[in-house]
């Protein structure tokens, strides 16, 4: 069942943590392929998990604060698509300047890719993603998707049977049988399997913070869901390109301490201005920041003006991307996130009337 008890919260430490897990993807990105990700920012591609762990939490907060299945698609699409459509469209408009500064015309823009990636199910178009980060939407939205079909057939109740079966089969399957080739297409086509023990972690922190009782069983999923999720280090994602075995497994363990402290009511350090404020901006942060930066900013700013990388990249380029995303957030998301809701719920109305 879920809880109403904590429906009207906004936990401080959940937004504080994405903006950490934002923070920490940008870094990453600055430095990919260069020597300074040697100081610890190639760690930065974890970021990701935390998100994903955070999504399976903040999914059964949601569900809680609605009467339906059509709710919980007015609330996720109406959250989810004012920003990704607005970065989407901004990072084509780059792409357009760049494709006509070096090359002197538009023809190599691809009107079709972008339009497909407005849909953020480019995966199943066969359409490239226009920027990184983007790869995580389908992960994402396959997850509200199946949590969607659950919740309307009143199937939530057996959530803990289907996340530890899926878990455990896709762990032993990608350990086993990796090397056939219609499981690595199963893992293609349905990504959500990659970070599934993720996803189901966050629920189950959810229901450890809206009821104490169970406790034992609680953990004992846990310990489920971080094992298996290590066991598919090197079939999953792309952390295996940037870190090694045992560190993946170390920042996991963190992430889900960190969790652990959360739902004890333990976290409130990690809580200040700065993690709160890239918090409320995460979301625009992550999808805004890497073809900006990574293609025409630092690339400008450290062969064209020969100005040192940490300059270039944390003085300049950082600066600039948080004051997009904020413009983005505070002008964009939340005044259009709130219209597009109101406009979906009338529409409800009117064909329920």
């Amino acid at each position: 069942m879920l809880s109403k008890n904590i429906q009207a919260c906004r936990y401080k430490e959940l937004d504080a943590l994405r903006g950490v897990a934002a923070l920490m993807v940008v870094l990453f990105h600055y430095t990919m392929g260069r020597p300074e990700a040697q100081f610890g920012f190639n760690l930065g591609t974890t970021g990701v998990d935390l998100f994903f762990i955070i999504s399976g939490f903040v999914i059964f907060m949601s569900l809680a604060k609605v009467k339906d299945s059509s709710d919980f698609v007015i609330n996720r699409v109406s959250r989810l698509y004012p920003t990704y459509w607005a970065c989407v469209s901004f990072t084509f408009i780059l792409i357009c300047a760049a494709s006509l500064y070096l090359n002197g015309d538009f023809r190599q823009i691809n009107v079709l890719a972008y339009l497909g990636n407005l849909t953020m199910f480019q995966l199943y178009l066969n359409i490239s993603d226009l920027d990184g980060p983007y790869w995580t939407m389908i992960v994402e939205m396959i997850f509200y998707i199946s949590i969607l079909i659950l919740f309307h057939f009143k199937l939530l109740k057996f959530l803990n049977i289907i996340g530890i079966t899926l878990s455990v089969f896709v762990a032993v399957m990608t350990s086993v049988f990796y090397d056939y080739s219609f499981i690595k297409e199963i893992l293609l086509w349905i990504p959500l399997l990659q970070f599934i023990p993720l996803f189901f972690a966050g629920t189950i922190f959810y229901k450890m913070k809206a009821n104490k009782s169970g406790l034992v069983e609680q953990y004992l999923i846990l310990a489920i869901c971080l094992t298996t999720q290590i066991l598919l280090f090197y079939n999953s994602g792309r952390s295996h390109q940037f870190i090694t075995h045992i560190e993946y497994a170390t920042l996991l363990t963190i992430y889900f301490a960190l969790f652990i402290f959360f739902v004890n009511g333990k976290l409130s350090f990690i809580v200040s201005k700065g993690t709160l404020f890239l918090g409320k901006i995460s979301f625009a942060l992550y999808l805004i920041h890497q073809f900006i930066s990574i293609e025409i900013m630092i690339p400008f700013l450290t062969q064209k003006l020969q100005i040192n990388f940490w300059i270039a990249s944390l003085i300049i380029s950082l600066p600039i991307v948080i004051i997009l995303s904020t413009i983005i957030t505070y002008y964009i998301e939340i005044p259009m996130s709130k219209r597009m809701k109101e406009k979906l719920c009338k529409l409800k109305t009117v064909n329920i009337a």
